[in-house]
């Protein structure tokens, strides 16, 4: 019965477009979020915090998210401008 002591650990559930996750830490960098859960390469995607109709979008990968319950990201490519 060691599930007990382990009550006291809150799952996080949130969401990287249909996907849900879980989490048990309380923040995230945008780089965890994209490497560790979305799977992808934060070169090629960029993440974003849907709110409502609006989003908002993580231009540092190194910043810090406070999760909480029920967010949603989605993903946006990052199309390389090539200068001719």
């Amino acid at each position: 019965m060691d599930s007990k002591t382990e009550k006291k650990v809150k799952k996080i559930v949130f969401f990287i477009g249909k996907q849900k996750f879980e989490t048990e830490k309380v923040t995230l960098t945008v780089k965890e979020i994209l490497v560790d859960f979305a799977k992808v390469n934060p070169e090629e995607k960029s993440l974003a915090l849907k709110q409502g109709n609006d989003h908002h979008e993580y231009t540092n990968i190194d910043e810090v998210i406070e999760m909480k319950e029920g967010m949603h990201f989605v993903l946006f490519d990052k199309t390389p401008t090539t200068a001719s």
